[in-house]
């Protein structure tokens, strides 16, 4: 579920740490806070797709900004899909493949996704994870909610920020591969929050 949703905010191929499509894209089944994911680089392009240019939010969240929450953050193709437009996403990954992090819209309201968070949290097994985690947030937006899990399967230490700005609401996944299940050091929660905090002010204000 969470990993459904989160996925959505990845977009199709860029996180797989929004797997579930974002935090906020999955249902009670498929968490889709705007993060439940498990974080994969994008795929190589075929004959029937093609590399785009970057999505314009990536004038927000710059590789500098990126680079306070990975190490060596490289930006990650946008590969257009078969059929329909592709998602609005920034993707960046780590050197090594085990961290991606990425921003985009939220698809659903921000009530929807923090009802989303909360189921997730009361059954989290459902969607693979454990520890799930959710917490309100100040002086991020008008509202907003961090979302924390561990995605068995995939490994990962998944978090992610979802918050309204009063036209629009997005969502900033973080997914950290963590064998040993426990949350990753390089990368503290609260950096993500901050990270989040810091690009408001630069998010486009309309739809």
């Amino acid at each position: 579920m969470m990993v459904r949703r989160r996925l959505f905010r990845a977009a199709a191929g860029s996180l797989t740490v929004l797997a579930c499509g974002l935090l906020a894209a999955c249902d009670s089944t498929a968490h889709s806070t705007p993060a439940a994911a498990a974080a994969t680089s994008a795929p190589s392009p075929t004959p029937s797709m093609k590399t785009l240019p970057p999505s314009k939010l990536c004038t927000v969240l710059t590789k500098g900004v990126a680079e306070r929450l990975i190490t060596d953050a490289r930006l990650a193709a946008r590969v257009s899909p078969n059929k329909g437009a592709a998602p609005d996403v920034c993707d960046y990954t780590s050197a090594d493949g085990r961290s991606t992090l990425s921003l985009t819209p939220a698809s659903r309201t921000y009530a929807a996704e923090l009802s989303a968070a909360h189921n997730l949290a009361a059954n989290p097994t459902s969607a693979g994870m454990r520890d799930v985690r959710v917490d309100t947030v100040d002086a991020v937006g008008r509202q907003a909610f961090r979302e924390t899990a561990y995605q068995t399967q995939a490994k990962q230490q998944l978090t992610f920020v979802v918050w309204n700005t009063g036209s629009r609401n997005w969502v900033v996944t973080l997914a950290t591969d963590a064998p040993s299940e426990t949350t990753p050091t390089t990368a503290p929660h609260d950096t993500v929050v901050q990270v989040a905090r810091s690009i408001t002010g630069k998010l486009p204000t309309g739809r």
